[in-house]
């Protein structure tokens, strides 16, 4: 039996820490649950292209061919061949190439991707893809701070999310058997929002143990490695690593000519000699050389994580596994990074490990509002008992922001998913006006909560969510019925889910929009969340009034 004095202490550190970390991990961990389907955001935000089945598979290698002969830059830098025909891959082949840049400068580069005309001739068309799912991404690991800062900060919250959780898993073990599973629903809403806090923390805990230990070991891994290499190692490290790179890079041309295996006939010996192997891409290096490779991207059957940087390596002139860089056959260090990565990004057990991140994602957001809203919710009652007039100023403050943060996010991924079509088109940096809608949102949000209150700008704030989410579903009904208006609507089965899963959240926070304003009129007098004590007092003072 644990004593009373430590449950306590624990209990301190298990709020504080939540309360230090809880807006930050909210944001990551909805923005999270939007990039396992990364993919049909980017397909379902990317307009219509030439497309995959333009060019049948058996006519390839002529279209490889005449990249190569109109861009023999792409030869060195790799043409990728894609195999599947989503909506974001634009053509059969693509290709990057740098930008113009001073030698040995950083520089970014240019995106092309080429088909053929039906007289058999080449289409080349330099385009920028649409960064959106990389955009939310990119909030999700970092929160919208910039690198390297944004991973470091999210190292330390990481950290501190680590601590929350083993405290209240101590707070809550002497009241386990009692108290999980159980939900009090009744007039003790406080009651029911720990019950249902308790339950959401504990069911979910192996999960929330693998997203604090990955994501701190993603985020100072860097830091980390640059530490052992000038401590531990000596700079012996750095050749372990180039050692490590030379397994999935091609080899040296020989500038001597010779003839390609067509991409039919490649995929024909992958699959003879790797049959686990289920390739989503083919990556042409040094095309038309002696020593040109192929590197098929894709994932390993019955293996955890994707294999980005490595792969598998044929010879496109022999056919021959010049290079092997599964799973199954990764060195213990390179596998344990792997599986990190796989276990964060849940690249494992197909489509059910998808959905069930998803959820997860979505209940940890919710895990860490309701934390905020059980703390602001002790304090009121904690100034009852002391039988003060008004709520501390810190307890309104913290409503106010996990009211703007929270559902800022949340309007501002929204808006900016939606701009993906609205601005196709119409704005020169497209990737940029993602970024400018959403900090915009998100800052508007906060600045509202702050100036109207916790309890007015909860239901503003959660209405313009439920119209921000629908507007989704709403675009690619517009696509459809006004085809004038420059837009698409995909109808593949992920870009028609997309709009699916929009259109549900939009119900859901219409329903927390209503629930709230009818908590807002009717809650207790003294709470945050109400506005009864402000209209008592006032009617003149909006600011005063949210404060209540």
């Amino acid at each position: 039996m644990i004593r009373a004095d430590i449950v306590k202490h624990y209990k301190t550190v298990h709020t504080w820490t939540g309360i230090s970390c809880g807006l930050a991990l909210f944001i990551a961990f909805y923005a999270g649950a939007l990039t396992m389907f990364q993919e049909p955001i980017a397909r379902w935000a990317s307009p219509p292209a030439a497309g995959v089945a333009a060019v049948p598979l058996d006519d390839a290698d002529r279209l490889l061919e005449l990249v190569v002969a109109a861009h023999p830059e792409a030869r060195k830098e790799g043409i990728t061949l894609h195999l599947r025909g989503h909506e974001n891959e634009p053509a059969r082949v693509t290709w990057e190439e740098d930008a113009a840049h001073q030698e040995g400068q950083p520089h970014e580069h240019v995106h092309w991707w080429a088909t053929l005309k039906p007289d058999g001739t080449l289409l080349s068309k330099q385009e920028e893809p649409s960064e959106l799912a990389e955009f939310i991404n990119a909030i999700h690991m970092r929160v919208g701070i910039p690198e390297p800062w944004g991973s470091y900060f999210m190292g330390v919250v990481s950290l501190l999310y680590g601590v929350a959780l083993i405290a209240g898993m101590i707070v809550l073990l002497p009241s386990l058997t009692k108290d999980f599973l159980a939900l009090r629903v009744g007039h003790n809403l406080k009651r029911m929002w720990l019950d249902a806090h308790n339950v959401v923390g504990v069911t979910a805990l192996p999960f929330h143990l693998v997203m604090a230990v990955t994501a701190t070991a993603w985020s100072f891994g860097g830091p980390l490695w640059s530490a052992q290499e000038s401590v531990i190692f000596g700079g012996r490290q750095k050749v372990v690593m180039k050692r490590d790179f030379e397994r999935w890079t091609a080899p040296n041309p020989t500038g001597d000519a010779d003839v390609m295996m067509s991409p039919g006939q490649l995929l024909q010996r992958l699959h003879a000699q790797v049959p686990d192997f289920e390739p989503k891409v083919m990556i042409f290096k040094n095309f038309g050389d002696k020593a040109a490779a192929v590197r098929f991207v894709g994932a390993e059957r019955g293996y955890v994580g994707h294999t980005s940087f490595g792969g598998v390596m044929l010879s496109a002139v022999t056919g021959n596994l010049i290079k092997d860089n599964r799973a199954s056959r990764q060195d213990p260090d390179r596998r344990a990074s792997t599986t990190i990565f796989a276990l964060h990004t849940g690249e494992y057990g197909g489509i059910t490990i998808t959905w069930a991140y998803f959820f997860l994602g979505f209940s940890g957001a919710w895990l860490f509002y309701s934390g905020n809203l059980l703390w602001v919710e002790t304090r009121r009652k904690k100034a009852r008992k002391g039988r003060e007039d008004e709520q501390p100023r810190s307890t309104r403050l913290l409503g106010s922001a996990t009211v703007g943060v929270c559902l800022g996010c949340v309007a501002g991924l929204s808006l900016t998913i939606v701009a993906a079509k609205w601005l196709h088109g119409s704005v020169a940096d497209l990737n940029a006006w993602h970024a400018y809608i959403y900090y915009a949102v998100f800052l508007g949000s906060v600045a509202w909560a702050f100036a109207w209150g916790a309890a007015r700008s909860a239901v503003h704030l959660l209405w313009l969510c439920a119209a921000a989410t629908i507007s989704i579903p709403l675009t690619t009904v517009l696509a459809l019925l006004f085809p004038a208006l420059g837009m698409w609507a995909h109808g593949s089965a992920a870009t028609i889910g997309v709009d699916v899963v929009a259109f549900i959240g939009a119900l859901c926070f219409a329903w927390m929009a209503i629930a709230t304003a009818r908590r807002v009129r009717h809650g207790p007098a003294d709470s945050i969340w109400s506005i009864r004590k402000g209209d008592d007092h006032t009617a003149h003072e909006p600011v005063a009034i949210a404060a209540e």
